[in-house]
């Protein structure tokens, strides 16, 4: 699948809550908190990446914030926690398990930590 604009626009549409920053609001104060929307360059390569990893039944413990990481040290790639989490929801109708409880959402993908 390739993501466009359209897919960002209509997901960013069903979700308000996500921006670059994660999903929902940090304890940031109203002043230093962005609420800038995700970026499509970024959404892709995480959506590129997520697609290559082990998906597992339940989200498990490990969020959003720490896999963007394990995919920046893999691909050199850098992406927002908020466009990392909207390519898991993206992914999430082929059966990606996403948590949407915090601004770091639990991801169902497997790491070799």
């Amino acid at each position: 699948m390739t993501i466009t604009q359209a897919d960002i626009d209509t997901l960013t549409a069903n979700h308000p809550q996500l921006n670059e920053n994660g999903y929902g609001s940090s304890n940031l104060s109203l002043s230093t908190r962005s609420m800038t929307p995700v970026r499509l360059d970024e959404v892709q390569a995480a959506y590129a990446w997520i697609a290559e990893q082990t998906w597992l039944y339940a989200p498990g413990k490990i969020t959003s914030y720490s896999l963007k990481h394990v995919m920046e040290n893999a691909t050199g790639a850098y992406v927002t926690n908020g466009a990392f989490i909207a390519a898991a929801l993206l992914h999430a109708p082929a059966g990606l398990k996403v948590k949407l409880d915090d601004l770091n959402p639990a991801i169902g993908i497997k790491t070799q930590r």
